[in-house]
């Protein structure tokens, strides 16, 4: 019989996977939730943690009864999944807890700027690529759609998260249409640390008219720039 360091260690290697690509271990994000929180309760109670985690499950209280999901669900719908919204959420929780390592951390200075760029994308559209080329690779992407910036210091994310438009398209003068991949999406939100989740929230133009449609800015109109308004 295998050791529990071996177990252990097990479930560290499968995280990064589990984290990376939510889609393969649950099909929505209630179903990742459930998963992603079992997993941290195992590994937590193997390491003899379960105050901290008890303190995480505090935290994660204030995403409402209806779990982590919920909010995302609310904001644009339950025909969208949120799977890899709600594995960036536990990405944040792992890595705080010292089980999840990831490829970048920003320093103080990265920090700043980072979230005066972000704010920047609220009521604008920015792509995936363009968020990367203005404040450089995310510490972990999940779902290869979602990017996560961790600071140096330990406290919360940021996280940018954007909504691929994959689509059947006509192929003029052959009659039929082929699948073209959205491999460039737009982003939809920005999450940045907050009291709670709308407090944080920042939604790009392509979030504003996936949450509110097309006359989003009829009932929102301090959301205009100044120069848009009536």
């Amino acid at each position: 019989m295998r050791s529990a360091t071996e177990l252990r260690q097990r479930w560290l290697d499968s995280l990064p996977w589990m984290l990376t690509r939510p889609e393969m271990y649950a099909t929505s994000g209630q179903a990742f939730d459930f998963a992603a929180r079992a997993l941290m309760a195992d590994l937590c109670f193997l390491d003899e943690r379960e105050p901290e985690f008890e303190d995480v499950l505090a935290g994660l209280r204030a995403y409402g009864t209806l779990g982590v999901a919920g909010p995302f669900v609310a904001m644009f719908g339950e025909d969208l999944s949120c799977t890899a919204e709600v594995a960036s959420v536990f990405a944040e929780q792992f890595h705080r807890l010292g089980y999840l390592d990831v490829e970048r951390v920003l320093d103080a200075d990265e920090w700043q700027r980072l979230i005066a760029t972000v704010r920047g994308f609220g009521g604008r559209d920015v792509r995936l690529s363009e968020v990367v080329a203005e404040i450089g690779p995310a510490s972990l992407v999940m779902g290869k759609r979602i990017l996560g910036y961790a600071p140096a210091d330990g406290s919360g994310w940021v996280f940018v998260d954007c909504l691929p438009r994959h689509r059947d398209e006509y192929v003029p003068g052959k009659g039929s249409f082929t699948w073209r991949r959205d491999d460039d999406p737009l982003a939809r939100a920005v999450r940045t640390p907050a009291t709670d989740f709308e407090a944080g929230l920042v939604l790009t133009l392509y979030g504003k008219v996936l949450r509110w449609g097309t006359a989003w800015w009829l009932d929102h109109d301090d959301d205009l720039p100044a120069a848009q308004r009536a």
